[in-house]
């Protein structure tokens, strides 16, 4: 509402001084006015409870344009060396994708408990009406399984502030949920040779430091949600 006094006064300007059409001044408004409102529909308290009571589906890179440029080059050249040179660079491409899927399917069922999980490729997340997903296990999941359910998604990204590599959750409609719900979970904080010597990979450390917090947050607030005593840890 303060947003919409602010720049009121300005659309009454530009009405008087330049003659805009009406229906243009009334689309800048309804512009303006929706970015506000709509990101403050995103309430972390809610989001707890929901996730709590719903599922989370993971977006698993799968490095797909960088091995098909790959693949490509190895049919275009007929050069043995450069052949060899590309298919290398295949292999770990494939090598380095095929060992994160395991890492994380293996840490979300070993050590996330405090929803149900599922996971998708990156490269089906333009349309997830027609995407594939899987239990942890790898096995195909039918999203109609999820029924009325709420639905959450953790991507693999960079934080907007300071661009490095983070888990982020989002809503089912696109919004990062803000704090003081647990979100961006960097490498901050990591003591990598502690993990070397409990010979406990990254993902496990992460995905068991996703699943404390969010039950540590959910335990914060649940006199405000209203609910008793409920299953922890």
């Amino acid at each position: 509402m303060q947003q919409l006094r602010l720049i009121l006064p300005v659309i009454n300007g530009l009405l008087k001084t330049y003659k805009i059409p009406r229906l243009i001044c009334v689309f800048i408004l309804a512009t303006y006015s929706h970015i506000p409102v709509h990101s403050q529909t995103v309430d972390p308290v809610t989001s707890i409870r929901d996730l709590r009571e719903g599922y989370l589906i993971v977006r698993m890179p799968a490095s797909k344009p960088k091995i098909d440029t790959l693949q490509s080059m190895i049919a275009r050249t007929s050069d043995n060396t450069s052949k060899l040179r590309l298919q290398r660079f295949l292999d770990e491409a494939r090598e380095e994708r095929d060992s994160l899927l395991a890492d994380y399917t293996r840490a979300f069922r070993d050590y996330y408990h405090f929803s149900r999980t599922a996971y998708f490729f990156d490269y089906d997340g333009r349309d997830l009406r027609k995407a594939s997903f899987y239990k942890m296990d790898g096995t195909p999941f039918s999203k109609d399984s999820i029924g009325n359910k709420p639905v959450f998604y953790l991507y693999f990204e960079r934080t907007e502030e300071s661009h490095i590599e983070a888990l982020v959750i989002y809503n089912v409609e696109g919004l990062k949920v803000p704090t003081p719900f647990p979100n961006n979970f960097t490498r901050g904080g990591i003591n990598f040779l502690f993990l070397k010597m409990s010979e406990r990979k990254f993902p496990a450390w992460r995905v068991d430091r996703i699943n404390k917090r969010l039950f540590k947050y959910w335990g914060e607030n649940r006199g405000e949600l209203g609910e008793g005593e409920g299953e922890g840890e």
